[in-house]
């Protein structure tokens, strides 16, 4: 009986374990397609549970919105990314996005600590309990602090309500961006964003000031 008891309780734990370091795909949008580590591209479905190391991929006009459990990413169009670490019931998660654009809100509870960042090749955004858009090279933060970084690890914290640039001087000030955002992005401002590293994807930014 005891070792009845024992058994049910390691496999509970081990069950968590893995529901923890597991995104599940909530809803999706157009063509979106999901490989596992060395596996071949498979069509994602809702529903699917993706485990570590799994890389989703959007096409043109799709989406998709993982559930990391406390965490939500919301996948944009033409974006490719691989969860590299996930733990802690989704507070606790290390992103990788080589192109493309994704939105993360984070939904730490009262005196626990979010340890969640979104990698790109230009950029890495850390969570300090928020809601942020980010396509590597653009930060727009709705609500909470993110830790904005480029690869010279040139930092500054963006807030609510604020956007911020990566440039060869680090990410802007978040209050220049506020006076100059025609500079920025697209349907926003007088002109059209046109510039940015060709590896930044689908570039786009949504007004928030």
């Amino acid at each position: 009986m005891r070792r009845a008891l024992l058994l049910t309780a390691l496999l509970a734990l081990l069950a968590v374990s893995l529901s923890a370091q597991t995104a599940v795909v909530d809803r999706i949008t157009g063509k979106v397609e999901y490989r596992l580590a060395g596996g071949s591209w498979q069509t994602a479905s809702v529903g699917d549970r993706l485990p570590l190391n799994a890389t989703i991929s959007t096409g043109f006009g799709a989406s998709a919105v993982l559930n990391l459990g406390s965490s939500v990413l919301e996948v944009r169009q033409l974006t490719r990314l691989t969860i590299e670490e996930l733990a802690d019931d989704g507070l606790s998660a290390d992103v990788f996005v080589p192109v493309g654009r994704v939105r993360a809100t984070v939904n730490a509870e009262a005196g626990r600590r979010a340890d969640f960042q979104v990698r790109t090749p230009l950029s890495t955004a850390s969570v300090r309990g928020t809601e942020f858009e980010t396509d590597g090279w653009q930060l727009t933060v709705s609500n909470g602090i993110v830790e904005f970084a480029d690869l010279l690890n040139q930092r500054r914290n963006v807030g609510a309500q604020q956007e911020s640039t990566v440039s060869g001087h680090g990410p802007s000030d978040p209050s220049d961006e506020a006076d100059d955002k025609a500079n920025l992005g697209d349907g926003g401002g007088p002109g059209e964003f046109t510039g940015g590293p060709a590896s930044s994807g689908y570039i786009t930014v949504r007004w928030s000031l």
